[in-house]
């Protein structure tokens, strides 16, 4: 046997031995601190104080960066694995300060910076502060508090001017400025202790006790709907809501809800609530005239098909004044129902929003535009109508409520019009008041003496009026 071994060369590769990595490193520190480290104007992502480790030797610039600061550099030697300590004061520096120059129109308003009252009223400026934002609040009496987030930056001079809200005569609470759940509201009744109820197209219903603001929803309580219609106060201080899906009562802790399952209610769009001598509700609906006596319900057709009912004023325990989206004005005495004929009494339109009465008996109508004619508002002697054509064809004149003044305060869709005891008319509007918006809803007096009005998309206003 012969056995032959063949032999090759093979190559063998190796890894070269690594250099021990450099130990030398550079611990930076400020004052103040959390500015970002910039080695050779590299970002380290680090922030004071921090280090940069496995440093060669050799000359390195060392940035420190921060918002609103002047950047801060120097250059430092370090030598083979030295630990070297950087310690920057900036605090030292003077023109690492900025300014903040204060004013307010009108001035001398109490400055509070950061929640910190500094003795100060504007016009003012304040020197040598550390960069950054500072939260400033504005308070001057009867004006709106304001506050601002101000910046200050190294060496420069910022200045911040604001105009103060005069809540004098005025004062409203939207969505930006206060708690209030909507700017979209629709109705508003006060109760026995003075407490604002509010309705909203969006938000349910919100009570106002001029501190706080609560909210009654659909995700926190058993309010039928978040699209409010009408409120009432009945003579136990319970709150009725009107709303597309039924009547809501609330008695400060708990709701009852009536519709077309749990009443006698045949239709569940409630435009208006309201409550004769003997407690019982009259209920205007979208389909007839309803009465609820806290146990039985009543309801009444006008035989010539009578559409739905927007308002409703009490005379008397049998005599009702009833307003219609297109019939126009009837009265309902001793269970008949009487027209009032726009053709033979000229009054503006057949769409009627709102009744109300005045001192000398005049029963007072609102008038939306329709096509039968425009929008107004009208007053009736028990002989004939006397028209007050507000504002355009066009203006919306939703509501009204007379005072024990006999001022007569309607809520249009072109700004707030008031009709003294002479009839004599003011206008409020935002190009002349500071009221926030042209568009009202409705309005009502408080037992001070003040107006409380809704808008629709402005929210809420309260007019200081005198007595």
């Amino acid at each position: 046997m012969i056995l032959i071994i063949i032999g090759c060369d093979k190559e063998v590769s190796r890894s070269p031995v690594e250099s021990e990595a450099p130990r030398g490193f550079i611990y930076v520190s400020s004052n103040p601190s959390g500015f970002t480290i910039f080695q050779n104007d590299r970002n380290t992502g680090r922030l004071t104080p921090d280090s940069i480790s496995y440093l060669e030797s050799g000359f390195y610039e060392i940035t420190l960066k921060k918002k609103y600061f002047k950047d801060t550099s120097l250059v430092v030697t370090l030598n083979e694995d030295e630990k070297l300590q950087v310690s920057i004061d900036i605090a030292s520096n003077p023109s690492m300060y900025g300014n903040l120059s204060l004013q307010t129109a009108p001035v001398g308003a109490e400055i509070i910076i950061n929640d910190s009252v500094t003795g100060r009223n504007t016009p003012s400026t304040f020197s040598g502060l550390l960069p950054g934002e500072y939260l400033v609040r504005f308070k001057l009496l009867n004006h709106r508090e304001t506050e601002i987030i101000a910046v200050v930056q190294s060496s420069k001079t910022n200045s911040y001017s604001e105009e103060l809200r005069d809540t004098t005569v005025w004062i409203d609470y939207q969505v930006f400025n206060s708690s209030i759940a909507s700017n979209n509201l629709t109705a508003i009744a006060i109760d026995q202790n003075n407490v604002k109820w509010i309705g909203s197209l969006d938000k349910g219903l919100i009570r106002f006790d001029e501190t706080n603001f609560t909210n009654y929803e659909v995700a926190n309580s058993s309010i039928p709907a978040n699209k409010i219609n009408c409120i009432a106060v009945d003579n136990q201080n319970r709150i009725w809501v009107g709303t597309d899906f039924g009547i809501g009562i609330f008695n400060g802790s708990s709701w009852i809800t009536y519709n077309r399952n749990n009443s006698g209610l045949t239709s569940e769009f409630i435009n208006t609530i309201k409550f004769d001598n003997t407690g019982s509700a009259w209920i205007g609906t979208t389909s007839n005239l309803v009465k609820f006596d806290g146990s039985n319900w009543t309801l009444y057709n006008e035989p010539n098909s009578l559409d739905w009912i927007n308002d409703i004023y009490i005379e008397s325990g049998n005599k009702l004044w009833v307003g219609t989206k297109l019939g126009g004005i009837f009265i309902f005495e001793n269970e008949i129902f009487t027209s009032l004929p726009k053709l033979q009494y000229g009054y503006p339109s057949l769409t009627i929003s709102s009744i109300d009465r005045d001192e000398f008996n005049n029963v007072w109508f609102c008038f939306l535009p329709d096509s039968s004619g425009r929008g107004g508002a009208s007053n009736f002697s028990g002989n004939s109508f006397t028209n007050f054509l507000l504002g355009s064809t066009q203006n919306f004149v939703r509501d009204i409520f007379i005072d024990e003044q006999n001022f007569k305060w309607l809520s249009t869709s072109e700004g707030f019009f008031v009709l003294d005891s002479q009839n004599n008319l003011t206008v409020y509007k935002t190009n002349n008041s500071l009221i926030s918006s042209n568009n009202i809803i409705s309005s009502v007096r408080d037992n001070n003496g003040n107006v409380w009005l809704t808008t629709f998309a402005s929210g809420l206003n309260k007019f200081k009026t005198t007595r």
